[in-house]
């Protein structure tokens, strides 16, 4: 049964990662904001059009890992049940 498991190094890693983007993108946001909160038009059209392609691929990358660290989740939900007597038959 243990080596059906996920390696939960790497879903820690995976964890991380989706951390580490999810800050990259708020930091644009702020920018973004800052700029907005100035009146600033030109800075609020470079920080929008900058972000633009870079988080929507930024939020993709973060989605798949999500999508990732919750199968490598439910993998270990099961065994758990199972040792535990709650498995359904």
């Amino acid at each position: 049964m243990k080596n059906n498991l996920p390696d939960l190094e790497d879903t820690n890693y995976k964890i991380i990662q989706v951390n580490a983007l999810l800050s990259y993108v708020g930091n644009d946001l702020a920018n973004l904001s800052d700029a907005v909160e100035n009146n600033d038009h030109t800075d609020v059209f470079a920080q929008a059009s900058s972000m633009d392609d870079r988080a929507f691929l930024t939020f993709r990358t973060a989605l798949d890992l999500i999508e990732e660290i919750q199968k490598d989740v439910e993998a270990c939900i099961k065994p758990i049940d199972e040792v535990s007597g709650r498995a359904s038959n």
